[in-house]
């Protein structure tokens, strides 16, 4: 679920573009950050026009794959084998929360392929400035052997591209690909328009989240769908507002999360102190507490993430006195929580394998000596051993498990100070 999903090009156009509409919002729902729009100028300025001529765009070419987005600055993410870079302008209100008052309207979109990566943030800037309410990039090389992962922080993109960009209905799209065309000081640029017809995408998006079993009777559910099947009612349930921070369930590092705190709980997480480092929506810090932990503290750098975990502690019926969330990316102390050294019973984390492994430290410091457990996931079962051996030095008995691709890497702190 941090990951967007885009669907291969069909027959029936105009379906394929709904569906891919639907993907793209629902990823806006999860994974977005709120950012400012994009002003809608009708031309960039001669500095950056020049830059973008001077890079040059020749060589587009026509193909038949499709993407869907919104507008705002890049926000990098992947679903394992459908990986998109996205600019967007929130369709989640303020807060980061669905705005049942937006959706609706039909758009044109603009497909353009096989852009050289080096060219895409230039006509991805023309673009916007000339209109367009979104801008999205996906790798041209999906679903072949020369597909290439990136993630949320690389400063990367495909060696080849696909650019799709959004319109309202009724702009004159083909002026203003003229427009890019005399802008970027090119012959000519290729492209595709296809209509997409009218939805109350918002509401599609809400039909779509339905309760996600993430283990034996343990389950991630939508505020507005919060009925479990039958068989199931007795299952713990965590409640959650879909919206910008990561964390519905859908991905196997959440789950794997969630499932490695219910095996643990009588150790590490039942009348015990956790800290949720990158809290995100917050569901694995709500989950230990709902599982029975004393005191819950969670940790993000994004201050909308700070908001929805506050916000669905709430929905689960979890004060402020039970789950204390700062906003912090441990890099400095003083923005830390100040009881936490040397007193956690359990740290766990679904970030980035970066991060985890530049983080090996302060989780040392934080995890009780001899008892303290850790759990760290966002880490593909091929990034396990550099994380094992970045805390080898402060854990033992370090393991893992894998779905997915994906997997969780625990252990116990041993008596090695930390830094």
């Amino acid at each position: 679920d941090r990951h967007p999903r885009s669907t291969s090009h069909r027959p029936d156009a105009t379906m394929a573009s709904a569906c891919n509409v639907c993907c793209a919002v629902r990823a806006l729902l999860r994974h977005a950050r709120r950012v400012p729009s994009t002003p809608s100028t009708r031309v960039l300025s001669s500095a950056r026009a020049s830059a973008a001529a001077a890079a040059g765009f020749n060589g587009f070419t026509r193909a038949s794959a499709t993407v869907a987005t919104h507008r705002g600055r890049p926000v990098q993410t992947t679903h394992r084998g459908r990986p998109v870079q996205t600019r967007l302008a929130s369709t989640l209100n303020p807060e980061g929360t669905i705005d049942a008052n937006l959706g609706g309207g039909s758009v044109d979109q603009v497909r353009i392929t096989r852009v050289d990566g080096s060219n895409v943030g230039e006509l991805q800037d023309v673009l916007l400035s000339l209109g367009a309410t979104c801008c999205s990039v996906e790798d041209a090389d999906l679903g072949t052997e020369r597909e290439t992962e990136l993630y949320a922080g690389d400063d990367e993109v495909w060696h080849s591209c696909d650019v799709t960009a959004m319109f309202a209905s009724g702009v004159d799209i083909d002026a203003v690909m003229a427009d890019a065309v005399d802008i970027l000081g090119v012959k000519a640029i290729e492209y595709v328009v296809e209509t997409i017809p009218d939805n109350d995408w918002v509401n599609v998006v809400m039909d779509s989240f339905v309760p996600i079993k993430v283990g034996d009777g343990l389950w991630i559910v939508p505020e507005w769908a919060k009925t479990l099947p039958a068989g199931e009612e007795d299952g713990m349930s965590v409640v959650l507002e879909p919206g910008l921070a990561f964390g519905t369930g859908e991905h196997p590092t959440t789950r794997l999360c969630l499932g490695w705190l219910r095996d643990n709980a009588e150790v590490c997480v039942r009348g015990k102190h956790v800290v949720d480092f990158g809290t995100g929506s917050g569901v694995l810090a709500i989950g230990a507490l709902l599982m029975g932990a004393a005191k819950a503290t969670g940790v993000d750098v994004d201050p909308l993430s700070v908001k929805s975990a506050r916000r669905n502690a709430k929905l689960n019926g979890v004060d402020d006195s039970r789950l204390a969330l700062f906003r912090a990316d441990g890099s400095d102390d003083d923005d830390l929580p100040a009881d936490c050294d040397g007193t956690v019973d359990c740290v766990v984390a679904n970030i980035l394998v970066g991060p985890v492994t530049r983080l090996a430290p302060l989780f040392a410091r934080f995890a009780k000596k001899g008892s303290g457990r850790v759990c760290v996931s966002g880490v593909l079962a091929t990034q396990v051993r550099t994380v094992r051996d970045a805390y080898g030095e402060w854990f033992d008995d370090l393991s893992h498990e894998e779905e997915g691709g994906w997997a969780v890497v625990s252990g116990v702190r041993n008596s090695t100070p930390a830094p």
